[in-house]
């Protein structure tokens, strides 16, 4: 380089020191004070540090990656203790040596780390070692080893020639040897060397020392190659099989990848999945999505576009479940769609209830009659929805059943030859539910069991019985000689009494022989079993209808039809008393539990009497209350009459109105209960007078309503979420009176008595513990009976106990109150309950109960209000056939089993 050469007397330069020097032309590599300084003066900013090699850096990065450990196999004493066999790949490409702090290479080939640092050393270059690799070495393509070769080498099969064993590497500190020549011995075959991991390969380089050698990458694309799985090796150990799976790793963000990549890695996923867990792989996905947060799994369903599928069968349950219309299931549909969750279309839906309720289904306008204000019938045009078919309805409902695998033989309780079916019907709001119940299923009782087959919105008068009923006389008859697969059917008949007596042609609970059971007339049952005189007979299907011919024969005198123990219609179905007859239980139990419960309260009403009267100064044997009492018996006897002629004149016109329709208006027999009728309706004109005149008197006495005593007994109930219906009577629903003859809520009941008399007349606290005491006692005896005929199954030893505890409750009863009637049901539990239950297997009124034709109303009041505004079902025919849709569609084995089971509410902490 040359440069410019100025003249000396035009530069003049000064050092530090102020001393003055000359400046002359040189060439540039000649050494110059001036030129030397005038560069440091001109250069500017701090003065750099001096760089450090890029191998230096490089060293001090390879110490880093592998820290100087001892090697596990260098510098043993190879006098006594020497490798057996070493494999190729445990070796360095470039000391052909075992690997010591090993260092993987760009290209995947591990070398020692001071062989590695030594050739950097040597040759002052970047260049990865390998030859034919151009590679330049840099931080941070240069990688620890894999964990693996550590393992390997720690597996590494050693030989002590002076003890004459054989040991792995990694127990070596542990071995004590003190041999100092070896002695010779064949080499053992390496060990099983396997390891689980993920490893990414590539084609392996030839080291420039070690062309031949096999590195990692090349013996696992071997190993991959013959393995059966693709992706997938296996290797044996000595203990539980290790496995390796091939996985690529990513190049760039998983983001930014092609679906191609991403259905790529999605499979290598799944793969892992499955040597994980062979048996069931989408565990592990679920432990996944389950550890996310709340946000993040609604953002995964969201960003994946997954949905949720509701199925038309879950779809329709819950149409079915929650009695929703159509046009709620659409709204119901939208929102769901905003949240991920795909609900049936309808017209799947639709489909799959028109393929459930069949074409056996059927409605019409029926004559049926209505009972006037003046105790006329008058026939009107009525909706009547039916299932004309009701062997195949009970057939196809068994067929679902056997399909879900809901059919059951209650261990043993039912023949495992037999299918019972229970037929049935009770009244119930404005319309009559003709019923049948599978008895082989877990809840024989419950309403979902219940399928009712005929519903008209009508009285359950005899002749509306007939006018719905007597298309299904050959259908039951037969059913009950059939065999559906290899089992025989066995029918039973249940219902309330009213229903009973209808259905085999009695007069009623007011007639001279009312049960239908036997003969037993009506003063016999006032008498304990022992005081009778025996002359009561069972009766038969048979006895029914002779009887009931000769009634006929004799002129068909309503007011004579005692004489032919009140036989007054022929049955409505020919299936004998011996396999049908079912006692009614919970009628049972509620009629007997509301008569104790009115003599309790009667009894209360006396307190309430009396206490009035020691407030007003007055003595409790004042002829004022005396007269009162007396009052209030004798309106209790008036208005029992007034019903009992009520009941016989409604009877009376119900079987006029059955016999002119079915003989004519010419007949004799006709005009006798015409002649019977006229004198029933003058004997309730002067009952109606008579119960008016004492209600008045009563009234000016004291009200049986407002006093204390009788309030005390309603807020009791309402302690433990008992109360009286509005309608029939003031009576108690079947599980209230469950309820209230517990032991802790009789004893509620009885303390509600005891406390009132201690707040506000202590004079009267000895009657009323009496009264608490008596009507306790005659509670807790009712209870025993209630609660052993009500399981499901009463074995003989609990007949024995049954029939005990009813002799027991008996007498008390008659006992304590002598003056009281014993109506039928109390004569029904006495006489016939421990006989039919000895007769039928055992088998319990729980399991052959009536509680699913009661509660059977409570589902159609519901449809019935919510298909009111439907205009598509504005015309009363469509609108019973629409819900009976509804009502066949939720009675459905298919939906029910696609329900969710209900869960339990969790006990309220006291």
């Amino acid at each position: 380089m040359q440069r410019k050469l100025k003249a000396v007397s035009q530069h003049r330069h000064f050092n530090s020191r102020m001393e003055l020097y000359k400046w002359e032309a040189h060439a540039s590599d000649d050494e110059c004070k001036v030129c030397d300084h005038f560069r440091a003066q001109h250069h500017g900013g701090r003065p750099h540090k001096a760089k450090t090699p890029l191998v230096e850096l490089l060293l001090k990065h390879i110490q880093h990656l592998a820290p100087n450990k001892k090697n596990i196999i260098k510098g043993m004493p190879l006098a006594a203790i020497q490798p057996i066999s070493v494999l190729d790949n445990l070796k360095c490409s470039l000391c052909c040596d075992i690997l010591h702090r090993p260092i993987q290479l760009p290209c995947q080939t591990v070398v020692c780390a001071d062989c590695l640092a030594h050739y950097l050393v040597k040759n002052g270059c970047l260049q990865c070692p390998c030859k034919g690799c151009c590679t330049k070495l840099t931080a941070e393509n240069l990688k620890s080893a894999p964990s693996i070769y550590v393992n390997l080498l720690e597996d590494v099969a050693l030989h002590c020639s002076s003890c004459n064993v054989d040991i792995r590497a990694g127990l070596y500190q542990s071995h004590k040897c003190n041999a100092s020549s070896p002695t010779s011995l064949p080499l053992l075959a390496p060990p099983a060397l396997v390891a689980q991991a993920s490893i990414s390969c590539s084609p392996p380089m030839n080291c420039e020392q070690g062309q031949d050698q096999d590195s990692p990458a090349r013996i696992i694309h071997r190993m991959l190659s013959s393995s059966p799985e693709p992706d997938v090796i296996t290797v044996p150990t000595g203990g539980r099989p290790i496995t390796l799976v091939h996985v690529t790793n990513s190049k760039r963000p998983i983001s930014k990848a092609s679906s191609k990549t991403l259905r790529r890695y999605r499979k290598q996923v799944q793969k892992v999945r499955h040597v994980l867990t062979s048996d069931d792989p989408t565990i592990l996905l679920r432990e996944e999505i389950r550890s996310l947060s709340k946000n993040e799994k609604n953002s995964l369903l969201k960003d994946a576009g997954i949905t949720l599928d509701i199925s038309p069968e879950q779809g329709l349950a819950i149409k079915a479940d929650l009695t929703l219309p159509w046009n709620k299931i659409r709204m119901i549909r939208r929102w769901l769609k905003g949240s991920g969750i795909c609900l049936a279309s309808e017209r799947k839906q639709r489909q799959l209830a028109a393929t459930l309720v069949g074409d056996n289904l059927d409605a019409e306008i029926a004559p049926f009659t209505f009972l006037t204000a003046s105790k006329n019938e008058e026939v009107r045009g009525a909706p009547h929805a039916f299932i004309p078919r009701l062997q195949d309805s009970v057939f196809d409902l068994l067929e679902d059943n056997a399909r879900c695998n809901n059919l059951t033989w209650h261990n043993g309780r039912i023949p495992e030859t037999e299918i019972w079916v229970k037929v049935g019907g009770d009244k119930g709001g404005s319309s009559f539910k003709m019923n049948f119940q599978i008895v082989n299923t877990p809840t024989p009782n419950s309403v979902q069991n219940t399928c009712v087959f005929s519903v008209f919105e009508a009285g359950d008068s005899t002749t509306n019985l007939h006018m719905a009923l007597d298309r299904y006389k050959p259908q039951i008859e037969s059913l009950q000689g059939m065999k559906w697969r290899e089992y025989s059917m066995r029918i039973f008949i249940c219902g309330d009494y009213e229903f009973l007596s209808k259905l085999y042609g009695l007069s009623g609970a007011n007639g001279r022989h009312p049960c239908p059971y036997c003969t037993i007339n009506q003063d016999e049952m006032q008498l304990s079993m022992s005081m009778r005189a025996g002359c009561s007979q069972s009766r038969s299907l048979q006895s029914f209808h002779d009887n009931h011919q000769r009634f006929l024969d004799s002129g068909g005198n309503a007011k004579k039809v005692k004489e032919f123990y009140n036989c007054i219609s022929k049955p409505f179905f020919d299936v004998p008393l011996s396999q049908v007859g079912l006692l009614p239980g919970l009628h049972i139990s509620q009629g007997i539990f509301l008569k104790i419960f009115n003599l309790l309260e009667n009894a209360c009403h006396d307190l309430d009497v009396k206490m009035a009267l020691i407030h007003s100064g007055h003595s409790t044997l004042s002829p004022s209350y005396t007269n009162h009492v007396l009052n209030l018996q004798e309106l209790n006897r008036a208005k029992a009459e007034l019903d009992t002629v009520v009941q016989y004149l409604t009877m009376l016109v119900e079987h006029q109105t059955y016999l002119t329709v079915a003989i004519g208006q010419s007949n004799s027999i006709l005009a006798n209960f015409e002649e019977h009728i006229d004198e029933c309706r003058k004997e309730i004109k002067a009952a109606e007078k008579k119960v008016q005149v004492l209600e008045k008197k009563v009234e000016e006495g004291f009200s049986s309503k407002e006093g204390p005593f009788v309030k005390a007994l309603d807020i009791a109930l309402q302690s433990f979420g008992v109360r009286r219906q509005n309608y029939h009577g003031g009576a108690f629903v079947g599980n209230h009176v469950h309820k209230t003859l517990e032991h802790t809520n009789l004893e509620t009941l009885s303390s509600y008595i005891i406390a009132m008399a201690q707040r506000e007349a202590p004079a009267l606290l000895q009657e009323a513990d009496m009264v608490a005491g008596t009507f306790k006692q005659t509670f807790s005896l009712f209870a025993k009976c209630h609660f052993i005929y009500n399981q499901n199954y009463v074995s003989e030893a609990g007949c024995n106990d049954l029939e005990h505890a009813i002799a027991t409750f008996m007498a008390h009863f008659r006992a304590t109150f002598p003056g009281e009637n014993i109506p039928i049901k109390m004569h029904m539990l006495e006489d016939h309950a421990v006989d039919w239950i000895r007769s039928n297997q055992h088998v319990g009124f729980g399991l052959m109960g009536e509680q699913g034709a009661e509660s059977i109303h409570a589902r159609f009041n519901r449809l019935y209000q919510t298909y009111s505004t439907v205009s598509s079902t504005s015309h009363p025919v469509e609108k019973l056939k629409y819900i009976m849709k509804e009502h066949l569609l939720s009675i459905s084995p298919t939906l029910i089993t696609a329900k969710p089971p209900p869960s339990k509410r969790a006990k309220k902490s006291q």
